[in-house]
Parts: C-alpha cells; sequence; structure tokens
C-alpha cells in the first residue's frame, strides 16, 4: 500500500471514527478528495478499504454511506468475533506457546491484575488496560499460528465496538468492574492455555469475547437510546 494511499485510509477511517462523518452520510469520491486535497484515486481505494472493514457501505452508481451502527449489528459482530477469538485460544493451547508469547501474557496479566486492584481509574490507567488487553488478545491470535484467523481479527479490529474503548464511555462503577472481570478472565485463558486445555481454553476466551456485548448494553442504558450507536462515544 502505498503511502498516500495508507494516509487517505486512516484519515478516512478516523472521520468515520470521530463522528466527522456521521452514520448514514453519503459520500462521493469527489467531495471527499476535495476536502482531503488529493485526487480521487486514493479516495476510492481507500473507500474500498474501509467497506471491506464493514465502516462504509457502496451503492452502485450512488457512491458510499457511512455504516449505522445499531445495536443489533454489533451484537452480532461481537458473537462472530467471540467464534474467532475462542478459536484463536484452542489453537494457541494445542500447539504450545513459545518463550516469548508465555512471558508476554504474564506480562499483560500482571499490569491488568494491578489496574484491578484499584478502586478509581484515570485516563492513563484506562490507556494502560487497553494497551495491555490489545496485546494479551494479539498475542493469542499470534500463538495460534493461523494467517486466516489472523487476518479475520484483524479485519474486525477498526471497529468502534472493542472492550477496551467501551471503558472509555462507561461510569467509573462499571470500569472498575470491567477490569477486574478481565483480569480474572485472563488469569483462567492462561492458565488453560499454558495447560494445553484447548476446550477449556476455547470456551473461557468466548465467553470473556461477549464482554463488549454486555458494556454496549450498559452504555445504551445510560444514552437512553438503542437504536445507533454513538462512534464518538466508543472511541479511544
Amino acid at each position: 500500500m502505498s503511502n498516500q494511499l495508507t494516509k487517505v485510509t486512516e484519515q478516512l477511517r478516523a472521520m468515520v471514527m470521530s463522528g466527522a462523518l456521521a452514520q448514514g452520510e453519503r459520500i462521493t469520491e469527489s467531495s471527499l478528495a476535495e476536502k482531503l486535497g488529493v485526487s480521487r484515486t486514493p479516495v476510492r481505494l481507500a473507500l474500498a478499504i474501509l467497506e471491506q472493514e464493514d465502516l462504509v457501505e457502496g451503492a452502485p452508481n450512488r457512491g458510499f454511506r457511512v455504516r449505522e451502527f445499531t445495536l443489533a449489528y454489533v451484537k452480532d459482530a461481537i458473537a462472530v468475533r467471540s467464534t474467532l477469538e475462542g478459536m484463536s485460544a484452542r489453537l494457541a493451547a494445542e500447539r504450545g506457546l513459545s518463550d516469548v508469547h508465555r512471558e508476554t501474557l504474564l506480562d499483560c496479566n500482571a499490569t491488568i491484575d494491578g489496574l484491578a486492584a484499584k478502586t478509581e481509574h484515570t485516563q492513563e490507567d484506562l490507556e494502560s488496560f487497553s494497551r495491555a488487553n490489545e496485546t494479551f488478545h494479539a498475542t493469542i491470535a499470534e500463538a495460534a499460528g493461523s494467517p486466516t484467523l489472523t487476518r479475520l481479527l484483524e479485519k474486525d479490529a477498526p471497529l468502534p465496538f472493542r472492550s477496551a474503548p467501551l471503558l472509555f464511555a462507561l461510569k467509573e462503577e462499571h470500569v472498575a468492574r470491567s477490569i477486574r472481570q478481565s483480569a480474572g478472565d485472563h488469569a483462567l485463558i492462561t492458565e488453560a492455555v499454558l495447560k494445553g486445555e484447548g476446550t477449556r481454553a476455547e470456551f473461557l476466551m468466548r465467553e470473556h469475547a461477549l464482554i463488549p456485548m454486555r458494556q454496549t448494553a450498559l452504555l445504551m442504558d445510560l444514552l437512553g437510546d438503542a437504536s445507533a450507536l454513538p462512534l464518538r462515544a466508543l472511541v479511544a
């Protein structure tokens, strides 16, 4: 991917995630190219990438439209991801961890355990949790040794309903509870993977990966609107 295409893709993705391009908004190559000060070619290619990521939808002869992230859509996507994450954990357990993977998981767990012991969390704490959580899951996926699974999980990565970003929009009592639950889940998943217990690791990870479902429901209760998710509130 060229540097210009990479830059344009990142800019458009950020515009969708921040709400600069509103859910349901019709967008065209020409208008975006003018706004970004580039030709239509990188915009066209970037929109194709965002369409694969389910951030925009293409319509014949009508350009593109920013996807609306309804609660039903989010629930389906989270359920699919939990299945993929579970498969990664099973494969990692069955194939075994390298020393590097093992140490990385334990380091992530130590970081999250420390955060779980706190009763109040700063923005820096949430960012630290987000990094440790992402590294934990990425390490499990890498240890699974499946390029197909890796591609599918990477495709999901830009979407705005991952567990860690959701924490930034929740009240402190829910944040503390979620971090404690993540700490406990990670410890059990790590134990199962290290012992080579594939089936147990898979089901523990699948249940753990459904945490965003409960966090999304909490957020909808706070907002009083379950029709469409406000991406700005969900992006860290």
